[in-house]
């Protein structure tokens, strides 16, 4: 039998799509090229088992049904274009800094909306919480979120996911086929080349579109957004949100990258082939050592005012107090029904809640040292990120 060609499959993923959904309008061909290139570097350069073959299978199918809902969610509800987006929190940061935690804390603000794991799957005017239970699209993500614990049992102790729960812009990024969670799966080393030197204002402007569509309901409510990809495209971001307002967590570099190779590791090893967990970390290295030097030389032109800077530990030790000094620096009321709502949801979730993670630099070919000297720009410029923990 002939290996998978996922370069052969293109139309036949789109078909498939069609057929999931009865719809035939994916928008504006600007993804196609990313497309090609991440199908090319797939058949080229991984090596993945039955199990991700299926599952990266699975999540382009599921990026062009998510194209297909935005683009029918536009026609049926042309009021969207209405809806502005004005000075958004963005919650920014290297992998395994806090972002998560954080992410989630904010999204109880009753002020606030995010974009939550289900609907960003499947992108259409938010219904009322009430309704959720019995929507396909979400029974659909709540089985999706299952099946992925399921074939990766320490992922829960890791990375936290609900369907319910806020999750991360690179679901939405998918509809362009523009983030950095395809190296998470597997080595598709060409596509990363070509992604490194990609315009991501395009994929921005999709970003945009959901938000318009799934929170239009909402009018009131400030849009709070979160993703380390943002890392890699600052430019773009302010260029379709000038008046974002970002948040951006540190953490020293030693813990971060053994934490953050812990984790894409553990879908890594399920759903490829003979990967060399050494290659595997200095790869990883590499990709966020870029990621924090480009946001670096962003913020050099931007306007400081427009930042806040979170040092890991200090989140740790009161993350109460650091989301009150965030909306004291960008000039906004941290409300009374926010800070119950968020020592709600704290208690309710107490840190360790699914379990330990536990990781070390060695077991994936990297050194301390190496890892200081290449992030010393980084350290160097924010003084508090490369102490010891507290």
């Amino acid at each position: 039998m002939a290996p998978f060609s996922f370069s052969e499959s293109i139309d036949r993923f789109h078909t498939q799509a069609s057929q999931a959904r009865g719809l035939e309008d994916f928008g504006d061909d600007d993804y196609r090229a990313a497309l090609g290139v991440l199908c090319r570097s797939l058949d080229e350069d991984a090596r993945l088992t039955p199990v991700g073959e299926i599952a990266l299978q699975t999540m382009i199918t599921d990026a062009l049904q998510a194209r297909l809902l935005c683009e029918e969610g536009w026609r049926r509800h042309p009021e969207a274009s209405d809806a502005r987006i004005e000075r958004p929190f963005v919650i920014v940061g290297l992998p395994r800094t806090g972002t998560t935690a954080l992410h989630h804390l904010m999204a109880q603000d009753p002020g606030l909306q995010a974009f939550e794991h289900w609907l960003m799957r499947a992108p259409k005017p938010r219904p009322a919480r009430a309704d959720w239970d019995a929507d396909a699209d979400y029974q659909a993500a709540v089985a999706r979120v299952d099946m992925m614990f399921a074939r990766s049992p320490d992922m829960r102790a890791i990375h936290e996911i609900e369907a319910f729960l806020p999750d991360e812009c690179w679901n939405l990024f998918a509809q362009n086929f523009v983030h950095s969670s395809y190296e998470a799966n597997a080595d598709v080393r060409g596509y990363a080349a070509w992604w490194a030197d990609a315009d991501m204002r395009p994929v921005y402007a999709r970003h945009r579109r959901n938000a318009q569509l799934i929170g239009h309901r909402e009018p009131d409510k400030r849009w709070l957004f979160k993703d380390a990809t943002h890392l890699f495209g600052p430019s773009a971001l302010l260029d379709v949100y000038p008046d974002a307002m970002i948040i951006q967590t540190h953490r020293d570099p030693v813990p971060m990258i053994a934490s953050v190779c812990s984790l894409c590791w553990s879908s890594r090893s399920a759903m490829n082939e003979g990967t060399d967990i050494r290659e595997f970390g200095r790869s990883t290295l590499a990709l966020w050592e870029r990621s924090i030097y480009t946001m670096m030389d962003a913020r050099e032109k931007a306007e400081p005012a427009q930042f806040y800077d979170l040092p890991f530990e200090r989140f740790v030790r009161d993350p109460i107090a650091a989301i009150r000094d965030i909306h004291e620096h960008f000039g906004l009321d941290y409300t009374d029904e926010a800070d119950a709502a968020i020592r709600r949801f704290r208690e309710d979730n107490p840190k360790g809640k699914h379990g330990a993670h536990r990781y070390t630099l060695d077991e994936y070919g990297l050194d301390e040292d190496e890892v200081r000297e290449r992030f010393q720009r980084y350290t160097d410029a924010y003084a508090d990120v490369g102490a010891a923990p507290a």
